[in-house]
């Protein structure tokens, strides 16, 4: 009978076909190696351009906080002045009421 194994090895030893798929397991790794650089080269670029875009939007949402800060810091000296005006308004005009008062008193009293 015929061993057909040793028939495909006797085959494939004379006419090299181990050779040429070795050669070509050995080009198909270097296209793996190739398309991995590329895909990380993109990869690499796609992370940039995605922090960049990131980058900005934190800017414009920092932008937006101190706009708002400012608005409310305003806002609050403001009201802290007004509370300082009529403060001091309420006082001289209670000053101003006690010294006629005073007056009034000190003249009803005196030059009669």
């Amino acid at each position: 009978m015929i061993d057909v194994h040793r028939l495909i090895g006797e085959v494939a030893a004379r006419d090299g076909i181990r050779e040429h798929i070795r050669a070509g397991i050995a080009e198909f790794n270097q296209a793996v190696q190739k398309t991995e650089n590329r895909a990380g080269k993109l990869l690499a670029q796609e992370v940039k351009d995605a922090a960049a875009e990131i980058r900005e939007e934190l800017q414009r949402d920092i932008e937006t906080a101190r706009v708002s800060a400012r608005e409310i810091l305003y806002e609050v000296h403001r009201k802290h002045n007004t509370a300082i005006f009529l403060r001091s308004a309420v006082a001289a005009i209670s000053a101003a009421a006690a010294v006629f008062a005073s007056g009034f008193w000190a003249g009803t009293h005196f030059l009669r």
